[in-house]
């Protein structure tokens, strides 16, 4: 497993080497795709991903936040063509996966806005129809296409997410793991329990990683968590760690959300030493040059 944060990237090919004492000094070898991925050229992709490979590194993701439920036609076609291009420049950069949410059929468009059609079966159906679109003729070696787990929507839970990935049924779907937006009020205090019925159903879907913790906020009159640093919170991350260790060993795994580059050195730090006390550790960029 190999770590990075949101924090640290490289917008050209020019920057990597600035980059490596950085990853070096808080014992990084995961970085995003580069900002301006959808606008370079394809041999401009291939470059980049040989130049970062030979300086160790891991493409993990390449993000895309739009919804893609909006009832919209013609923007649901515009939407769907730029994850399209998304997967076939991300394949070219050797990245790992190409992330988006399920969204949302709410008006506002707003990809995180709740919707009580987004819990039913022909909700599932819908996107179903969405997801095989992205995908339909995409000859794709390295990346996949991954959806991370939202409240919103019914791709939530373990065995939900399980169910739909079967029903999608193609080797380029899978899932983008994020365990802390999968706690439920039932799972807030049985972390440990989520944790490992995720990686029982879908450790095969898993193509990359985010390493964040929650907590409650009992100052607030009703049911508000928090997004915390890592061991801020209740998650379990001996467990979480240890299953995401048996994992293929190059599997990006990133820190997101904080707020300054200090909070992210802080989670790094806390993230080596729960490894070790875990039994396990985060791949450094100079342990091994990528073929």
């Amino acid at each position: 497993m190999r770590l990075g944060g949101h924090c640290y990237g490289a917008g050209s090919i020019d920057d990597l080497d600035a980059l490596c004492a950085t990853l070096d000094e808080h014992g990084l070898s995961a970085i995003l795709a580069p900002p301006g991925r959808a606008e370079m050229s394809d041999d401009e992709c291939v470059a980049f991903g040989e130049q970062a490979r030979s300086r160790g590194m891991v493409i993990g993701e390449a993000g895309m936040w739009q919804n893609l439920m909006t009832q919209d036609a013609a923007l649901r076609k515009q939407r769907v063509d730029t994850v399209r291009n998304l997967l076939r420049k991300a394949d070219l950069l050797g990245c790992r996966c190409v992330v988006t949410l399920v969204g949302t059929i709410d008006p506002t468009d707003r990809v995180l806005a709740p919707h009580p059609y987004m819990y039913t079966a022909d909700c599932k159906s819908e996107f179903r129809e969405i997801v095989l679109r992205i995908l339909d003729g995409l000859d794709l070696r390295t990346t996949r296409y991954v959806i991370e787990p939202w409240h919103n929507t019914f791709f939530y839970q373990p065995e939900d997410i399980r169910a739909f990935i079967d029903t999608v049924d193609h080797p380029a779907f899978g899932l983008h793991l994020d365990q802390m937006n999968m706690v439920s009020q039932k799972d807030y205090y049985h972390t440990t329990d989520l944790i490992n019925r995720t990686f029982d159903l879908l450790a095969d879907a898993v193509a990359s990683v985010h390493l964040k913790d929650i907590r409650c906020d009992d100052s607030h009159l009703f049911l508000k968590w928090d997004e915390v640093k890592i061991g801020d919170g209740v998650m379990d991350y001996d467990t979480y760690l240890k299953r995401i260790s048996r994992l293929p060993e190059d599997v990006p795994c990133f820190c997101e959300h904080l707020p300054n580059e200090e909070a992210y050195i802080l989670n790094f730090n806390r993230l080596h030493e729960r490894a070790a006390r875990a039994g396990v550790e985060f791949l450094r960029r100079e342990s091994r040059i990528l073929p």
